[in-house]
């Protein structure tokens, strides 16, 4: 029996996957959707031609609009992405904000003890502290010293956790971001997934047989992950486990976020097989660190 020969299901499924380069601020994506779209008005102007089947017509009408609306479905998704990418940026932001505060709490301590010598005590008729604990010479000049180091190591600290905080601040952030980007291709999966069903139902509506051979969702779902390869994130598959059990570190995110199968088995962390043939000879895993 007749099938189209004009838009095959697969083809479809990737013009619409092509088209969400509009949804981008990347100039290439932008032009590839722009090509793609050109190319999907050529197949509906070739279904209206003098001497193509009704079938053919009848089928390109039903599928072009399907795609437009996954397509649409899928601007939704995009921007629920954006939406949670702003809203992550702005409560690090406050975040940060905090951290910054800590510095300055730091600085302003500092810069207290050294200065407390010479503070004068309102109730004393305008007496500084030094007189008041009867400081002079070289006592006084000690006492200023250890308190202006006093100031150094307090700021010291504050500077150092304000670093670690900071740090981690952008490790989490990258994290997060990773999590509502898998959450957006989960959500394109299932557009793409339905769009193909839905293709092969007008295909078998208008020509009384679907265009594939195996329309059954277990057999469809590879193709969509074939559409998307490449697109997904590379986290090691202990990173969510380890980012809840704090054991990742702004030195470690490096492997966490690329996945490498090379460099994750030297991570201290890893769970997994040490050795490349699957472990069968078993070097024993690091023992979990919790915090």
């Amino acid at each position: 029996m007749a099938k189209t020969a004009l838009l095959p299901t697969v083809t479809a499924v990737r013009m619409v996957w092509s088209m969400t380069g509009k949804f981008s601020d990347d100039e290439a994506s932008q032009k590839m959707s722009l090509y793609v779209e050109d190319a999907l008005k050529s197949i509906e102007e070739q279904a209206q031609a003098p001497g193509t089947g009704t079938d053919e017509k009848s089928y390109i009408t039903a599928a072009t609009a399907t795609m437009k609306s996954s397509l649409r479905s899928l601007d939704t998704a995009y921007k629920g992405r954006t939406l949670n990418f702003e809203e992550n940026e702005k409560l690090r932001a406050a975040y940060l904000d905090s951290v910054k505060e800590s510095l300055n709490f730091g600085a302003k301590a500092q810069d207290f003890l050294k200065s407390l010598p010479s503070m004068t005590i309102g109730a004393a008729g305008g007496v500084t502290v030094a007189q008041q604990l009867g400081l002079s010479g070289v006592a006084l000049w000690g006492s200023g010293l250890l308190l202006a180091a006093l100031g150094h190591l307090v700021n010291l600290v504050f500077v150092r956790r304000a670093r670690g905080k900071t740090q981690m601040l952008y490790v989490t952030q990258d994290y997060e971001r990773g999590l509502y980007y898998e959450q957006y291709l989960s959500r394109t999966t299932l557009i793409l997934l339905g769009l193909f069903l839905d293709l092969e139902r007008i295909h078998k509506r208008v020509f009384q047989e679907n265009y594939e051979p195996d329309v059954r969702p277990s057999a469809v779902r590879p193709i969509i992950d074939d559409i998307l390869a490449g697109v997904h994130s590379t986290f090691c598959p202990y990173v969510h486990k380890h980012m809840a059990n704090k054991t990742v570190t702004p030195e470690l995110w490096t492997l966490c976020e690329s996945g490498n199968a090379e460099g994750v088995r030297m991570c201290p962390h890893w769970e997994g097989p040490r050795e490349r043939d699957g472990g069968a000879k078993k070097r024993g895993t690091a023992p979990e660190i919790t915090g």
